[in-house]
């Protein structure tokens, strides 16, 4: 698919080094091969015996200078919240928790991570040793739906959000997922973001709290990205379709067809992304994070070969 030729395209100008922590799944190891064959990053493992004809570095987690080191970062990041120097020459025996000081400390830029390790534990070590980016406040998730040539009606691409991360933002969080999502539409799309606050109700047209958090959502995005083309409190086939935007809300400067849709809730995030994957048969690349102050971004326990490399090629053009 174009798109993603495009970005493997911009990773391989980019080559950044790429943190695949588990290496025990046949999976993750087949990717990297991948990845690396076809010179997308420089693949890191950890503890892997691999053919060091394929270009993959590995990091050895067994070296005790470096487990040394790497657990005096962990004190200093946590020590304020009683994390003990003996506490963290313990965690550091954790995968997820050694990826993680590895980003924090240059010695990758990116890690993908997820294929056996729970989203709950990587969330929240990325958040308790990257942390949350200088110029955001909230960390959400989005997924880049890539549609093939028979059901590109709408688009070959879209981002939706916050499908994974935040259960009810307020109107503030709300807009943040969706500055947040704009900027990731001006990194990875092709074309300008449009962008859909989505609602039960199109133009007010019910009263209700659900309906007033996003309509503010709306209007703090407009203040904040004045020239973009937002439109708020829609529905779903009026921000896709002009003629149902004509009539339900004529007065709307807006021209469909949206290719980023902000959903008001987790439910109807992650509900609405796998009925379209499933039904279209839709490529969901993700969760892909954004807001983190580096790069980091979780597998589906699930995840095909071909999901791997996928996040690995978005990850690394969030690479700076």
């Amino acid at each position: 698919m174009a798109l993603l030729e495009e970005l493997s395209n911009k990773a391989k100008a980019k080559f950044p080094r790429i943190l695949l922590p588990e290496s025990s799944d046949s999976r993750v190891i087949e990717a990297a091969q991948i990845l690396s064959s076809r010179k997308i990053a420089q693949i890191v493992l950890f503890d892997a015996n691999i053919d060091s004809s394929l270009g993959i570095e590995v990091i050895d987690r067994s070296n005790e200078d470096l487990k040394a080191k790497y657990a005096q970062i962990l004190f200093e990041r946590r020590g304020h919240k009683g994390v003990t120097l003996v506490d963290a020459l313990e965690m550091v025996s954790n995968p997820s928790v050694f990826a993680m000081i590895a980003l924090y400390r240059g010695d990758v830029d990116g890690v993908v991570i997820g294929a056996i390790t729970p989203s709950q534990e990587v969330l929240s070590n990325a958040l308790r040793i990257i942390g949350v980016s200088e110029k955001n406040k909230l960390v959400s998730s989005l997924f880049l739906m890539v549609f093939d040539r028979n059901h590109k009606m709408y688009g070959e691409n879209m981002i939706f959000s916050d499908c994974a991360m935040n259960i009810n933002p307020n109107s503030e969080e709300l807009a943040e997922i969706a500055h947040s999502a704009h900027e990731t539409a001006m990194s990875f799309l092709e074309e300008e973001p449009k962008i859909a606050m989505l609602s039960f109700s199109t133009n007010r047209s019910a009263n209700h709290l659900e309906v007033d958090k996003v309509r503010d959502a709306t209007d703090i995005l407009k203040s904040k990205l004045p020239s973009a083309q937002v439109i708020g409190n829609i529905q779903l086939d009026a921000a896709l379709d002009d003629e149902v935007l004509k009539i339900k809300y004529p007065e709307a400067l807006f021209t469909p067809p949206a290719n980023v849709l902000i959903f008001p809730n987790l439910d109807a995030a992650n509900i609405g992304y796998k009925l379209v994957q499933r039904f279209s048969g839709a490529k969901a690349i993700g969760p892909i994070l954004q807001g983190l102050a580096k790069p980091v971004n979780d597998l589906s326990r699930g995840c095909s070969v071909d999901e791997i490399v996928n996040t690995v090629v978005i990850t690394a053009n969030q690479c700076s």
